[in-house]
């Protein structure tokens, strides 16, 4: 690939991704006053029962919708809360142990996700309350629970209800903590919830486990609500991979040799690129265990506290590397000495392969960081936005590894679109 189309490519995928995934959420101004909603729009989970929004907001208004409301639970507000805390603490009829009733295999049960207090961002839903006499109101969230670590991944609960009712309405996802937004992104609602309902199916407190359809295919959702009834008493139940070789026959043994040393003598040309490739991983995967090992060493510290120390190594450490290990000796100026080390790990790269080992290097590091935590999909803007870093650090390794004007350029656009990527985050727009 030329010099010039590498550069005109490089532009317009990092202002491609910058713009469209900033341009998918773009901040909106708070409405003066709360919006009231029409029957309509809401759903009524039991008759003669209040009416809901089936989705949550950032603010008192339909134009801030962020999460579909994806299941709900008929019960008390205190045996709810109770039944996802703790549910050993709940107090039900016990048979005995040789009531021919007992499910076999129950013996035994699996331990429950254990769900800890939460604290995020308020999001609100709107409730109305007229068939208790009341009116519409906006309310926020009565509590937030979570279950997986701060700064890995986590399945989230807002939990909303009313003095009137007996059933709580939850929005339950799967997030995780975005270093490069400073704070979480959600992955999931459905599968979420579907761990969620799986924790009450045969549960002996449940009374029953099954889905309405009310339409809500917005906010991440598919139009289903998953809905558990809390029984008032209930009986508590005590209960290698194989690898084939084929035979390779003379001609194809002599072409592997040959194959081989090539490799082995690319491999050489540009040890100083793989070692680049597994500093940006070992940057990016150090950084989310480094705050995942403090967050559970101290846990008496809040991880935001944590996050003031580890978002520099990602923010000033990568461009850092990235330039220390593909400037030339000859050019170097800055981290002067940690240039003279590099200069050991192999002969200075080309353009396209710093380009090239740089772009690999900090892919594999965005998606093993994700995949370890156990994420396996992202947002659409947060792809695109991750695909602007990426290539705005090729642009910056490959604009420092050349010696002339040209690549000051090239390094200078890279590390503007950097900036601009870190920033984005900070000021609302992904």
């Amino acid at each position: 690939m030329k010099r010039r189309h590498l550069l005109l490519l490089g532009l317009v995928v990092l202002a491609g991704s910058y713009l469209i995934a900033g341009g998918i959420l773009d901040p909106t101004s708070d409405p003066d006053e709360p919006e009231r909603l029409d029957r309509d729009q809401l759903v009524q989970p039991a008759e003669n029962d209040s009416y809901i929004w089936p989705y949550t907001s950032r603010d008192r208004s339909t134009d801030e919708r962020t999460l579909a409301i994806n299941l709900l639970i008929h019960g008390s507000d205190e045996r709810v809360r109770q039944a996802l805390e703790d549910q050993a603490e709940l107090e039900w009829e016990t048979l005995d142990s040789d009531d021919e009733d007992v499910p076999e295999g129950s013996e035994h049960p699996e331990d429950p996700t254990r769900w800890d207090d939460a604290h995020g961002s308020t999001r609100y839903t709107y409730f109305d309350t007229e068939p208790h006499g009341g009116e519409g109101v906006w309310v926020a969230e009565r509590y937030q629970l979570h279950a997986g670590t701060y700064l890995g991944s986590r399945q989230h609960v807002r939990a909303y209800t009313t003095e009137h009712d007996d059933w709580t309405a939850i929005q339950v996802h799967q997030e995780y903590f975005d270093f490069f937004r400073l704070r979480h992104s959600v992955t999931d609602i459905q599968d979420a919830r579907t761990t969620l309902e799986g924790e009450f199916l045969e549960a002996p407190y449940v009374e029953a486990v099954s889905r309405e359809y009310h339409g809500t295919h917005r906010g991440w959702n598919d139009g289903w609500l998953s809905v558990i009834e809390l029984a008032i008493l209930g009986p508590l139940v005590t209960s290698g991979l194989v690898w084939v070789l084929g035979s390779i026959g003379g001609e194809k043994t002599k072409g592997l040799v040959r194959g081989t040393r090539h490799l082995l003598g690319w491999i050489y040309l540009n040890s100083r690129g793989f070692v680049l490739a597994g500093a940006l991983v070992a940057i990016v995967l150090g950084v989310r265990s480094a705050g995942l090992a403090v967050e559970a060493a101290v846990p008496w510290i809040t991880p935001q506290a944590f996050v003031v120390v580890l978002y520099p190594v990602l923010a000033v450490g990568l461009p850092v590397t990235a330039f220390v290990l593909t400037q030339p000796l000859e050019r170097a100026s800055r981290f002067l000495r940690l240039q003279r080390v590099a200069s050991w790990l192999g002969e200075p790269l080309e353009p396209q392969a710093a380009f090239g080992f740089t772009v690999v290097g900090l892919t594999v590091g965005f998606v093993l960081d994700v995949v370890a935590i156990g994420i396996t999909a992202l947002p659409l803007e947060l792809l695109l936005h991750r695909s602007g870093l990426i290539v705005a650090l090729g642009l910056l390794a490959a604009g420092t590894a050349r010696s002339d004007a040209e690549g000051a350029v090239l390094s200078t656009i890279g590390l503007l679109g950097w900036v601009v990527g870190l920033v984005m985050p900070l000021l609302g727009y992904l």
